[in-house]
C-alpha cells in the first residue's frame, strides 16, 4: 500500500517512460510505450487522471475511488485528442515496494508483470 502523499510526483525509469501523479487526481504520461510496450494508448498524454482500486464489499471486487488517500494499485485514464468515449485508454499501475523502495508496473491486463527496465521509480525531489 502507498499513501497518496507518497505516490504524488513525477516517476520514470531508464527507458524513457515518465509519469507524473498530482494530488488532485490528474496525471500526465509520456513515453508509456517504453514502460507498456504493448500498449495500443497514446505515448503521450497530458490531460490524464487517476484513482485508486478499493474493494467494495465483494470478495475480490474493487472500484475506483476519487476518495481514497492509499491503495495497493490505481487506474490511470488517458484521455485522447477525440471527443469518442471509446477512444479513452486505461492502464493499471501496480504499486509495489523492494528494497529501493516503492515502484509502479504499468499494465494494460492486470495479470501481466513489469520487466526492471520498465519499472517506474519516484524520481528524487530537487533541492530549492
Amino acid at each position: 500500500m502507498i499513501e497518496q502523499a507518497d505516490l504524488v510526483g513525477d516517476w520514470d525509469n531508464a527507458a524513457g517512460a515518465w509519469l507524473h501523479v498530482a494530488d488532485d487526481h490528474s496525471a500526465a504520461v509520456s513515453g508509456l510505450n517504453h514502460a507498456v510496450p504493448d500498449t495500443k494508448c497514446p505515448a503521450t498524454v497530458s490531460d490524464a487522471a487517476w484513482q485508486f482500486w478499493v474493494r467494495d464489499g465483494a470478495p475480490g471486487s474493487y472500484t475506483a475511488s476519487d476518495s481514497a488517500t492509499k491503495g495497493g494499485s490505481f487506474t490511470l485514464a488517458l484521455k485522447t485528442t477525440t471527443a469518442d468515449p471509446a477512444e479513452r485508454c486505461d492502464v493499471d499501475v501496480k504499486v509495489r515496494r523492494d528494497d529501493r523502495g516503492f515502484n509502479l508496473c504499468l499494465v494494460m491486463d492486470p495479470d501481466q508483470t513489469c520487466a526492471a527496465g520498465e519499472l517506474l521509480r519516484k524520481v528524487a525531489a530537487r533541492p530549492q
